[in-house]
C-alpha cells in the first residue's frame, strides 16, 4: 500500500485545480509534488464527486451520512438476496422430503 501524502488539503486542491485547468500535464504536476499520477487522478475524482454531492445537497459540504446510507442500502440488498436464495432452497428441500415415501 502507498504512503500517505504530506501535502495539505489546500495544496491538494491547488494541484487538482491545476490539473482540471490543464495548466500542466499530470506527469509534470505529479513529479513536482512528489505523488504518483494515480494519486493525482484519484484526488481529482474525489474532488469532482464531492463537488457533485455538494451541488445535489444544496450545501457547501457533502453529507457523509449519505455515503453511509448508500452502503447500508447495498448491504441490505445483498442480505435480501441471500434470504431469497435460502428460502428457495428451503422450499425445494421440503418438497423433496415430502416425496413419494
Amino acid at each position: 500500500m502507498g504512503t500517505k501524502s504530506k501535502l495539505s488539503v489546500p495544496e491538494r486542491r491547488k494541484v487538482v485545480l491545476s490539473l482540471l485547468r490543464r495548466e500542466e500535464p499530470a506527469t509534470v504536476l505529479a513529479r513536482r509534488y512528489g505523488i504518483s499520477e494515480n494519486t493525482l487522478y484519484r484526488w481529482r475524482d474525489e474532488f469532482m464527486s464531492a463537488g457533485e454531492a455538494a451541488l445535489a445537497n444544496g450545501k457547501g459540504k457533502a453529507d457523509p451520512r449519505d455515503r453511509r446510507i448508500a452502503e447500508l442500502k447495498k448491504e441490505l440488498g445483498e442480505r435480501d438476496k441471500v434470504i431469497g436464495e435460502l428460502t428457495i432452497a428451503n422450499r425445494i428441500l421440503k418438497k423433496t422430503a415430502d416425496g413419494p415415501y
